[in-house]
């Protein structure tokens, strides 16, 4: 954008004699001006309450300006960018100072004979962002001349606000004064150049993004460890602490644009959106949770910095462990951590990749995993670790890297050219690289519990000798703490990873591979010992009887059961050596299978006696999601499924699993699921018999094919369909027109009933498949061949 077009503009500094002003704000200023990107009426209003004259305040400028000078013909620009600035002494709280801020302004567009826009930029301490704020308003510094012309915008610095309270007050103070198209909420961070090219890369390539997922990805790490200290900001920074100093802000926007959607635009209001909507998912913690996925140090001598309390609980490191509430990230952990004085200093972005199942890896420890870093410093550069062949003849793998150096070292000007950027964003008003008011209160949403908890020492302030990174090892625990917290007392309950599954047909011999894949104990009974041999090959414990499932697991016992519905549980559950005489009191029992829900809730009741959780479990997918990941459907005591939310998370697809209410619930879910399945199989079915008996002679695959490319009704039932017809041609030759059926299509039109509500489409669809045993049909083929398909049930050879 050619700035020099735009109309005039004033820019005033609250704080111009401060340290943000001298190390950030006229250094940037300057490289602007030497750029020729400055417009050609442009003036800087510096305003402060240190008592300078002329002379004093170009002095000033001057020994800021310094080191910034290469060469001769700069020097001579330096006069010239002096002549930019004009110094106003006046105090920040009283509101008749303003007025001679209004008089300076009236003077310059006087003088260009225009109203010209202006930016108003608070480099001042927060607790004075009211004050100014107040007076901005009441003194009409800021009121734009008209709509068409003089435009005025407020810059606010982080922290915003010490706490949620604070952070909401000062921005319905400024909603209230402001358009939040006028605000433009400083992050630094987000105007380097990496961290914008994470955007590009992940956006603008085709490379990544359809597996930057938890499909795929195992965990986020960012890290921006420094190896400055405090310094001369001892009494800022022992008011804010490195959570607030950088955590709260700086970090959590890495990780927004770590896994933000894709955005419809890299304009500023998909960008904001995009980064906003992933930030409202963070999950807060639990007081449990920042006691295990939280660590906080600070390092031996900051306590003799001026302005620090002789006994400060200010930390200058931290690490925290978090979790989204989103579909595309559930279970994927991120880890955050920053301090001071940490040698060398290291910021990055890492995300780890899973490794795939089964996995054609070295053998060899948890580090053998792909890579992508995105590095900020020592080095400007994007990594990816991948593994290769090792030359010769062994067939060895050695890791590799491919590395994309962004510039040497040498070309970048630390903080000056964000602030460059960020200036220029300001006055061409584009707010993309600016925090919204949607993402500072999701931040300030995570971050506020862990800083009240600190507050009162629930997690202990440790020490560190600086100049080292021993610290960030004391604190790797963190990133291997494995647990599902819970309990009103805020108990920490750690779930072993250990399970007893009972049936090992197609659907528990699949459901425990997939466990087994993901790190799980797994011990296995079925009727038939041919099963479960044929799985102790992946790692099953065998049992041959329920008391030998029950004896392989430790306390807390978990036993889940795979089997049809009906009597055969209330057997396995009741019967004469049945679970209840062989597990105690706390253990728990889930059913996985297709039960009627009115079953799982007398269940429960009897079990409640002997002191035995009881946890009923809707389970769709089919052996394919037994084996890949399924869609769960939970129902039982809430802090049952919480402490069991690991093994909900590991068995299901991404966001595949949720938490329904009391015993029963979850079968009932799974019913109504049944129900819906049954029509909408019950239509595909019909159509497709419409399709074939017609005087076109279609080839009904290729239909099937163009309706799961982009229309409507695309689904993976129209997938199978088209399996269905690859493997068994147009007529579907040797799939009985005979449709088998279980319960639940019958149990959802009883239950629908007896609620007084019409199922007629799910009602007719069960009917079909009853009338279809004396009535065979091309519909009860399609229908017979996608019962096949998803859930591998069979079918009897048509004659």
């Amino acid at each position: 954008m050619d700035l020099k077009k735009n109309i005039p503009t004033n820019f005033v500094v609250f704080g111009i004699t401060g340290d943000l002003a001298a190390k950030k704000i006229i250094p940037a200023l300057f490289h602007l001006f030497k750029k020729g990107l400055l417009s050609d009426m442009f003036k800087v209003i510096g305003y402060s309450h240190t008592d300078l004259n002329r002379s004093d305040f170009e002095q000033r400028i001057i020994k800021i300006v310094e080191p910034h000078i290469s060469n001769d013909g700069e020097r001579t620009q330096v006069k010239d960018f002096i002549d930019l600035f004009i110094y106003q002494k006046g105090s920040f709280e009283n509101k008749n100072d303003y007025l001679s801020l209004v008089d300076i302004l009236k003077k310059i567009d006087d003088s260009w004979g225009v109203c010209s826009n202006k930016l108003f930029y608070l480099a001042v301490s927060p607790k004075l962002y009211e004050d100014i704020f107040s007076h901005l308003s009441t003194s009409k510094l800021t009121k734009p001349c008209s709509a068409e012309e003089g435009w005025t915008r407020v810059i606010v610095e982080k922290p915003f606000g010490e706490n949620q309270k604070t952070a909401r007050r000062l921005e319905m103070l400024m909603g209230k004064l402001f358009k939040e198209v006028q605000i433009y909420r400083i992050d630094h961070y987000l105007a380097k150049e990496m961290l914008q090219n994470i955007l590009m890369f992940r956006f603008s390539n085709n490379l990544f993004e359809n597996n930057w997922n938890n499909n795929v990805i195992e965990s986020i790490n960012i890290q921006v460890l420094e190896n400055i200290g405090v310094e001369e900001r001892g009494v800022f920074y022992d008011h804010v602490g490195a959570l607030r100093d950088v955590g709260q802000n700086h970090l959590l926007q890495m990780l927004a644009l770590a896994t933000m959607e894709y955005p419809e635009s890299y304009k500023g209001e998909s960008i904001r959106s995009k980064r906003g909507e992933v930030l409202q998912t963070l999950k807060p913690l639990s007081i449990a949770e920042i006691k295990t996925f939280s660590y906080r140090a600070q390092y031996n001598g900051y306590r003799k910095i001026k302005g620090v309390q002789e006994n400060s609980q200010t930390e200058t490191y931290f690490k925290i462990r978090g979790f989204f509430d989103n579909p595309r990230w559930v279970g994927v952990p991120f880890t955050l951590e920053s301090g001071k004085r940490l040698g060398e200093a290291e910021k990055k972005i890492t995300i780890t990749f899973g490794h795939p199942m089964p996995c054609l890896c070295p053998t060899g420890p948890e580090n053998y995993k792909n890579q992508i870093i995105f590095n900020l410093e020592p080095k400007e550069n994007i990594t990816i670790k991948f593994w290769a062949k090792k030359p010769g003849l062994t067939g060895e793998m050695e890791q590799r890297e491919l590395e994309f150096d962004l510039r040497g070292k040498e070309d970048k000007r630390q903080y000056i050219e964000e602030y460059e950027k960020l200036l220029l964003d300001c006055i061409a008003g584009d707010q993309t690289l600016f925090l919204s008011t949607k993402e500072l209160q999701a931040m300030w949403n995570f971050v506020d519990p862990i800083m009240k908890a600190w507050e009162k020492n629930i997690v202990p302030l440790k020490y560190y000798e600086p100049d080292s990174k021993a610290i960030t090892a004391l604190a790797s625990f963190i990133d291997t703490k494995n647990a599902a917290l819970t309990g009103k007392e805020n108990k920490k309950i750690f779930l072993t990873k250990e399970i007893g599954v009972v049936g090992l047909g197609k659907m528990g011999a699949n459901m425990c591979r997939h466990l087994l894949e993901r790190g799980w104990k797994v011990v296995g009974y079925n009727r038939s010992e041919e099963e479960t041999k044929k799985l102790s090959k992946f790692g099953l414990i065998p049992a041959y009887s329920l008391k030998d499932l029950v004896n392989n697991l430790s306390k807390s016992k978990i036993v889940w059961l795979m089997i049809p519905s009906g009597k055969a549980i209330d057997e396995i559950i009741f019967g004469k050596d049945g679970l209840v005489k062989l597990l105690a009191k706390g253990d728990t029992i889930i059913d996985g299978g297709n039960s009627f829900y009115e079953d799982s809730a007398r269940r429960v009741k009897k079990l409640k006696k002997f002191g035995i959780n009881f946890v009923d479990v809707g389970f769709s997918g089919g052996p394919g999601g037994a084996r890949d990941g399924a869609s769960l459907m939970v129902g039982g005591e809430k802090k049952i499924f919480e402490t069991l939310e690991e093994l909900f998370r590991n068995l299901s697809i991404p966001g595949g699993y949720g938490y329904f209410g009391k015993a029963g619930a979850g079968h009932f879910v799974k019913m109504i699921h049944n129900g819906i399945e049954y029509g909408m199989m019950q239509s595909l079915a019909e159509g497709f018999e419409i399709l074939k008996k017609s005087n076109y002679k279609f080839n009904l695959k290729e239909i099937a094919e163009i309706y799961n490319h982009g229309s409507v009704i695309e689904s993976r039932l129209v997938n199978w369909l088209i399996n269905a017809l690859q493997k068994s041609g147009n007529n579907l030759k040797g799939v009985k027109g005979d449709v088998d059926y279980t319960g639940e299509g019958e149990w959802t039109v009883k239950t629908a009933k007896r609620l007084k509500v019409p199922a007629r489409i799910i009602e007719e669809s069960f009917k079909f498949r009853v009338r279809s045993k004396k009535k065979p049909s091309f519909s009860g083929q399609v229908l017979s061949a996608l019962r096949q398909e998803f859930g591998g049930h069979g079918y009897k050879k048509g004659k």
